[in-house]
């Protein structure tokens, strides 16, 4: 490129900056394009260098965070010195303008001039609470398990990890128990947890912007068999979501989990309430439709076809299984799908899935995959329609 073709890029990535779009897969798209221009223009040691700190981001928003400097900033709005920010965080000057000086090199905070501080759109976001727990559910759990994973897959000899009972977890938290029996005795951790997966979700698409409503609105139950069971559904998040946008539904909506977590379920005089292990057969037959989300992922082949086999034992033959989860593209997968599949792999042994896998693990559980519906392309977030193998 030559230098007047350089400036008019650096002149439109300015107005960029200023005047990001509103469109959810435009912004993909740029972020996906910048990042692989940088990678272009970087030197070979600029790479290593990149590489090298980048847990440092995490750990100094962490820091951040401990001091409550997002949201001092955020709730003066206004330019801020760094005596002020040092007093109202309760820290010493000299290491507060040290790691504002940080936070403003990757553009977590705006830095006017010397030694003065204002908020940035992401420092906005740094003090949404759940946005804030996602950084150090990150740091706390995550963070030790990425870092102990390389010598866990060497102590392998490079096996596909698919023992849940020995994973970097485990070793990085010095315990024999899986992450979520940990996480029942971690209430602190457990929060945080919680609080990252429903704010990560907020305002996204879910499946019920792209499933067809007229298979539910025309399915109703001339019996006693449900219309809808949630395994796995936690305090009931996706059947209030189901009411809410079809209050005209009729049937019986059930969320079935384990005891400790239906005791927090949420009220709503529309939904059944149902202590159940979903390692157990399934009790409710002949249900309408059952519906699992983000559950497989956390479980390897042959847990996932046990599972699997439970719910089609108590399908009918006109059940459907509705898999929400992730469906990994073949190629050229989004750096939130990969970052996903190694989390899940360093703290449960599990993975995402591309297509063809899931096609495979279906069909080992008797069943067989029909419709693919996606709703947020970028992460891969899918509806994955089932139905009972007819043998």
């Amino acid at each position: 490129m030559s230098t007047v073709d350089i400036q008019t890029l650096l002149s439109n990535l300015a107005v960029l900056s200023e005047q990001p779009p509103e469109n959810d897969e435009l912004r993909s798209q740029l972020s996906e394009a910048l990042s692989r221009a940088l990678v272009a223009v970087e030197r070979p040691l600029d790479t290593v260098h990149r590489l090298s700190f980048a847990p440092l981001q995490l750990v100094m928003t962490k820091v951040a965070i401990d001091l409550n400097l997002f949201q001092i900033l955020v709730s003066h709005g206004r330019l801020m010195g760094v005596t002020e920010l040092a007093q109202a965080a309760g820290a010493e000057t000299l290491l507060v303008r040290r790691i504002l000086r940080y936070l403003a090199a990757f553009n977590l905070i705006a830095e006017t001039s010397v030694d003065q501080f204002e908020a940035s759109p992401a420092t906005h976001a740094l003090t949404v609470p759940g946005f804030a727990a996602g950084i150090i559910h990150h740091f706390d759990i995550q963070l030790p398990a990425w870092a102990a994973l390389p010598e866990v897959l060497a102590s392998s000899e490079y096996q596909n990890p698919s023992d849940r009972q020995r994973t970097a977890f485990q070793q990085a938290h010095h315990t024999d128990q899986t992450v979520f029996s940990w996480f029942m005795t971690q209430p602190r951790l457990f929060q945080d947890f919680s609080q990252w997966m429903t704010a990560q979700r907020a305002g996204q698409p879910t499946w019920l912007d792209v499933f067809p409503m007229q298979r539910l609105l025309a399915a109703t139950p001339t019996t006693e068999e449900p219309l809808f069971v949630d395994i796995g559904g936690g305090v009931g998040h996706q059947c209030v979501s189901l009411i809410d946008r079809h209050p005209q539904l009729v049937g019986r909506i059930v969320v079935e989990d384990l005891t400790p977590v239906i005791v927090h379920a949420l009220p709503h005089p529309r939904i059944e309430h149902l202590a159940h292990d979903f390692w157990t057969p399934q009790p409710l037959a002949g249900a309408t439709f059952y519906y699992l989300r983000n559950v497989l992922h956390d479980y390897p082949d042959d847990q996932c076809v046990t599972l699997l086999q439970l719910q089609r034992d108590a399908m009918g033959p006109n059940s459907t299984l509705l898999v929400d989860e992730i469906v990994c593209p073949t190629t050229r997968a989004t750096r939130a799908v990969v970052d996903m599949d190694i989390a899940v792999m360093a703290c449960l042994a599990a993975r995402e899935r591309t297509y063809e896998e899931w096609v495979g693990i279906f069909q080992a559980a008797g069943l067989v995959l029909t419709e693919v519906l996606p709703y947020v392309s970028e992460v891969g977030h899918s509806v994955m329609v089932v139905k009972r193998l007819v043998e």
